[in-house]
């Protein structure tokens, strides 16, 4: 199967420290910039690892695409992408895509526990879309600052990133407020969030107990009630959101397959590949030459 896409971009300014966080106050900076697309450009889906994401759309019309779930968005919408999503853009053909992106977490103990509850408690993938444009200009003032040299400039940087992170949760604070449930069961939303718990933690998970501590219930519990609800068992959409992860990062190219292995916590290589082969009839380094890059083309054999 081959499947062409449009990666063309009239402007990209990306600072990015992913491979070395970097730490400027109490916010580590994983990756931060400026990014025009041409009419119809597509950002790939790719994994975020253990990192929050925000995208602010400065002008034009396009699509965010979380976890199979596809969001419309335009000028003055504001995204956040959770740690685990698999996230993709498109710009629309028409209306090409102009916007801001901030890849962060936070060292800060407060604030982290704040966006760790945030991420079990927040609205699925098409409910993150805020409007604020304090947080708009402060992350233009941030991309200003990030490489300053002139006098406060560290310290203006370290100000306007913790602002963000400020803002970003009082604004999800008061969109929380105003969440319903209504039609939903208490076991319906027990299992979102054991799958939201999953989706988000996928490289940080030890294993399916971490959901008896994480929920708060007994593990046997929550597996009867997933089972119940959703004719399928915790432990096979555990297998499958990880190895979805392990595919894509193999397809992405940045790892190897020890580090993906690693990473999502299997137990050895060995494990991993016949795992993977399990799953999609061919071991991980197969799977990753058949990915084959040309420039404006991506085909999967």
């Amino acid at each position: 199967m081959s499947k062409a896409v449009n990666t063309e971009t009239k402007y990209h300014l990306n600072r990015s420290y992913i491979q070395e966080p970097r730490l400027i106050g109490q916010t580590r900076l994983l990756q931060i910039g400026r990014l025009h697309c041409a009419g119809g450009t597509v950002i790939p889906v790719h994994g975020h690892l253990n990192w929050f994401e925000l995208t602010i759309v400065t002008d034009g019309e396009g699509e965010v695409l979380t976890n199979g779930v596809s969001v419309p968005v335009s000028r003055g919408d504001i995204y956040l992408s959770f740690p685990g999503d698999f996230h993709g853009i498109q710009s629309d053909v028409q209306s090409p895509l102009k916007y801001d992106f901030f890849a962060f977490h936070t060292e800060s103990p407060e604030l982290s526990a704040a966006f760790e509850e945030l991420t079990r408690s927040s609205a699925p993938a098409d409910r993150r879309v805020f409007r604020d444009e304090r947080i708009r200009a402060l992350v233009a003032d941030a991309i200003a600052e990030v490489d300053g040299q002139e006098p406060y400039a560290q310290r203006i940087l370290s100000t306007s990133l913790e602002q963000i992170l400020l803002y970003v949760l009082r604004n999800f604070h008061t969109l929380s407020r105003g969440k319903g449930t209504v039609g939903v069961g208490k076991q319906e939303e027990l299992c979102y969030q054991m799958m939201h718990y999953i989706d988000t933690h996928i490289y940080t998970m030890q294993g399916l107990s971490d959901l008896s501590n994480a929920l708060r219930y007994n593990y046997s519990y929550l597996s009867d009630v997933f089972c119940k609800v959703t004719s399928d068992t915790l432990m096979h959409y555990y297998r499958s959101r990880r190895l979805e992860a392990a595919r894509l990062l193999l397809a992405e190219g940045k790892l190897s397959v020890g580090e993906i292995a690693d990473l999502l916590h299997y137990a050895s290589i060995y494990t991993f590949s016949r795992a993977f082969k399990a799953s999609y009839g061919v071991a991980p380094a197969h799977y990753r030459r058949s990915i084959i890059r040309e420039e404006g083309e991506w085909k999967t054999v």
